[in-house]
């Protein structure tokens, strides 16, 4: 059995940087390769429900992880296990500099660690995943010359193949990277490929949750510490700078006067958005989602489902009577205009 280890101070840091003010410029996997994800998620159901009830069951195992220490080890043997992997690793996108941060490893020695500990480029698999927002996969790092500053590492590690798959939240944004690393050359199967990147996206959702905390805190760091008084500061200014940060949810009527998350998984259609502009307020966030959940829909081609509920809300989730801004949705059975109205 494998066991992962989170590195600490690499990760309190990089959590620290992620949980201040993000720059506009940090990264996000673009709309169209959502939609491509969408199809994934799909194509899994029809082709193998086997695996997709597999991927189920690990995304509620990770929900139930009360840590994000506990999930990340978690996720990293996850991905070693769907891979049939000897080594992992996983990577947080500092948001101060877009520089790949190593935060949890399973296999490797001092040596690796210390040569991998912060990837500033994009000569690397996991760089070229992140710089891409997609995955990169290397069939035997020694034919690569790009590699060839890596390769006494690579050699004295024992790697000779690897896969980087990105870890993106409910909006898109990029948080970081999910590697995993073989001894022998090889490449792995697109139903693999396919698997991994379908476990990226539910385990970045998880992830993404835990390094925002629902009641305004950073998880699993001490309270009364600078980087609260950052915070402090953040909520102060946020709406003079224009930088607002907003949650939302989709939700679809269940039993009698009661609704549920709507997706396949509780996480699906939730999330958080930032905006930097005054003019992007609730009515625009609930548009973007509004947005993704049509383009589901049409790739799908739903026709069938009863109305959702986009409801929004400033800072964090909270119930559908305090949101901000709350947008009816429903696919035309024709397959023209949808409905859109405004709840508030």
């Amino acid at each position: 059995m494998n066991h992962s280890h989170n590195l600490m101070r690499p990760l309190e840091r990089v959590t620290a940087s992620y949980r201040s003010a993000r720059p506009g410029s940090a990264r996000k996997v673009a709309v169209t390769q959502r939609a491509d994800q969408s199809a994934a998620w799909v194509d899994l159901s029809l082709d193998e429900p086997s695996a997709l009830k597999s991927l189920q069951d690990a995304a509620t195992e990770l929900r139930d992880v009360p840590s994000l220490n506990a999930v990340l080890a978690r996720v990293a043997g996850g991905a070693m296990a769907l891979m049939g992997a000897e080594f992992g690793n996983i990577q947080f996108l500092d948001p101060l500099d877009d520089s790949l941060v190593l935060v949890t490893q399973s296999g490797f020695s001092h040596e690796f660690l210390d040569h991998f500990a912060v990837v500033h480029d994009n000569r690397s698999v996991c760089g070229r995943a992140a710089w891409q927002g997609a995955q990169a996969v290397t069939a035997d790092v020694r034919d690569e010359p790009a590699f060839t500053p890596h390769q006494k590492i690579f050699r004295g590690a024992g790697v000779r193949s690897v896969q980087s798959t990105p870890l993106v939240d409910r909006s898109g944004q990029l948080i970081g990277v999910i590697s995993t690393h073989m001894s022998e050359p090889g490449r792995p199967t697109e139903r693999e490929l396919r698997v991994i990147e379908l476990y990226g996206q539910l385990a970045g959702e998880v992830i993404a949750r835990h390094l925002v905390g629902t009641d305004g805190h950073p998880v699993d760091l001490p309270r009364n510490t600078p980087l609260h008084q950052r915070m402090a500061l953040l909520g102060k200014t946020g709406t003079k700078s224009g930088v607002m940060h907003w949650a939302y949810r989709v939700d679809e009527p269940h039993g009698f006067d009661g609704c549920r998350s709507l997706g396949v998984h509780p996480n699906q259609w939730r999330g958080r958005i930032t905006t930097d502009s005054p003019d992007q307020g609730a009515e625009y966030v609930a548009s973007l989602v509004a947005r993704d959940l049509i383009v589901d829909w049409d790739i799908r081609g739903v026709r069938d489902v009863g109305l959702a509920h986009v409801h929004v809300w400033r800072g964090w989730e909270g119930s559908a009577r305090n949101a901000a801004f709350t947008l009816e949705v429903q696919p035309d059975i024709d397959g023209g205009r949808r409905l859109a109205v405004d709840l508030a």
